[in-house]
């Protein structure tokens, strides 16, 4: 298993209509031809995505630090405009806990 992170996007405030359509067409086509938002071939793993009012969230796991590098560029370049986005990598509290309390 990858490096799981939760990815965070939020929207810079009001955007023009075109240049926001042209985003999510832009993203839309990259989940479409590789399953997930960055446009990554290989070694991205998109497991869900939620969407607030605000902007939304997306769990992904990345294989390597490349794949998790070439998502993050694919954003900054295509998405930049619009939302400021952050990836916050995750750690399975459950399974920590449950080993620690097996001592």
């Amino acid at each position: 298993m990858g490096q799981l992170y939760m990815q965070r996007f939020k929207y810079r405030g009001a955007i023009d209509k075109a240049a926001y359509d042209a985003a999510w067409g832009v993203a839309f086509q990259a989940k479409a031809t590789t399953g997930n938002w960055g446009n990554v071939a290989n070694g991205i793993t998109h497991h869900k995505a939620w969407g607030t009012a605000w902007g939304g969230y997306s769990l992904i796991e990345a294989e390597t630090p490349e794949a998790l590098q070439e998502y993050q560029v694919f954003h900054a370049m295509n998405y930049a405009h619009m939302v400021t986005v952050t990836f916050e990598p995750l750690t399975d509290l459950d399974a920590i806990a449950e080993d620690i309390a097996k001592g």
